[in-house]
């Protein structure tokens, strides 16, 4: 079974479509009144508006732990986040065995991480 897509429950849809679209570079596959899905690589991103589960005490809160960005140069895409005003939480870190990992901030408190393995 392989993950199809990432769903995340946003308090605004149209900031959360333009910080991943615009800011990440991810494209529009499919807009609907309430939810977007974008082309995130292997998988897809939906946004989807907070109000759609409006009410559902476990399916009603905003967010997800983290999503994953697996990149070739972290330092590189961490510079160029960070002239966008991404706001880290966690610089680049050495995790041992050519991983290294930063974590940011997404929308909506979601933490977002950048993931660069050299094998």
């Amino acid at each position: 079974m392989n993950i199809w897509k990432v769903a995340l429950l946003v308090e605004d849809l149209d900031s959360s479509l333009d910080f991943y679209s615009n800011t990440l570079g991810m494209k529009i596959v499919q807009r609907k009144a309430k939810s977007v899905h974008l082309d995130a690589g292997a998988i897809r991103l939906e946004l989807i508006a907070k109000e759609v589960f409006q009410g559902e005490e476990r399916l009603g809160k905003p967010g997800v732990h983290h999503l994953s960005f697996r990149v070739d140069d972290i330092e590189k895409k961490a510079e160029e986040l960070k002239l966008e005003g991404v706001k880290f939480i966690k610089d680049p870190i050495d995790r041992g065995g050519g991983l290294r990992i930063a974590f940011f901030d997404g929308q909506n408190n979601v933490n977002l991480q950048l993931y660069e393995l050299k094998e």
